[in-house]
C-alpha cells in the first residue's frame, strides 16, 4: 500500500507540475525595462492542454491498473500455488482491476480523435480554450481510476482469499464489481465532456 501511495503521489505531482509548466508558460520572458508588448500569446497553446489531457487519461489509470494487477496478482498466485484448480477462479479476480487502465486508454482515444491528433486535425492550432477542456474532461477518469483500480484490488485480493477457502469467488465478484461502478460513471463523464467541446 505504502508503494502504491507513494507511486500515485508522484504521478500527481508529476501531472501537477506539468499542468503548471503550461499554465504559466510563456514565450521568451521580456528584457528587463523593456515596453510591454502587445498581442502576445502569453498562454499555452491548445495542444500543450490536448496533450496533458491524454497523459492524464491514459497515465493515471493506466498505473492504477498495472499496480492493483499486480497487487492480485501475487494473492493469485500463492492461491496457485497452493491448489492450481483454483488459478482460474483467481485469473477473473486479477484482470477486474485492469479494467480502469482501458477507460482511461478509450478516453485518450476520443481526446486524440477530437483534438485532430487522430484522423489529420490541425492539432498545433487547437485553441487553448479548447485544450483545456481536454484537460478537464480527463480528470474524472484519471482521478477516479487511479483510486477505484487501487479499492477494487484490495476488494479483489478478499476474493481470492474466499476462493483459496471456498473453492469460488461468486460473492467476491459482486463486491468487486460494485467498485467498478464508479469507474464506469467516470468513464461516462469524461465521454461527456470531451464529446460535448465543440
Amino acid at each position: 500500500m505504502k508503494k502504491f501511495r507513494l507511486i500515485a503521489v508522484l504521478v500527481l505531482a508529476c501531472l501537477v507540475l506539468a499542468a503548471a509548466t503550461a499554465a504559466f508558460a510563456e514565450g521568451e520572458p521580456p528584457m528587463l525595462g523593456a515596453a510591454p508588448q502587445e498581442n502576445v500569446d502569453a498562454g499555452p497553446k491548445g495542444f500543450v492542454w490536448a496533450a496533458l489531457a491524454i497523459c492524464v487519461a491514459l497515465i493515471l489509470p493506466g498505473v492504477g491498473s498495472a499496480l492493483s494487477v499486480g497487487m492480485a496478482g501475487r494473492a493469485a498466485a500463492g492461491v496457485s500455488a497452493e491448489d492450481p484448480e483454483k488459478g482460474g477462479a483467481c485469473l477473473v479476480f486479477e484482470l477486474l482491476p485492469a479494467t480502469q487502465g482501458l477507460y482511461g486508454f478509450v478516453v485518450a482515444i476520443f481526446i486524440a480523435m477530437g483534438c485532430g491528433i487522430v484522423g489529420g486535425g490541425d492539432f498545433l492550432s487547437l485553441a487553448t480554450e479548447k485544450g483545456m477542456s481536454y484537460f478537464y474532461g480527463a480528470l474524472p477518469i484519471g482521478i477516479v481510476g487511479i483510486v477505484s483500480a487501487y479499492f477494487q484490488a484490495r476488494v479483489c485480493c478478499a476474493g481470492i482469499g474466499i476462493v483459496a477457502k471456498q473453492g469460488n469467488g461468486g460473492m467476491g465478484i459482486t463486491y468487486a464489481i460494485m467498485v467498478e461502478l464508479y469507474a464506469i460513471l467516470a468513464l461516462i463523464i469524461s465521454i461527456l465532456m470531451v464529446v460535448g467541446i465543440n
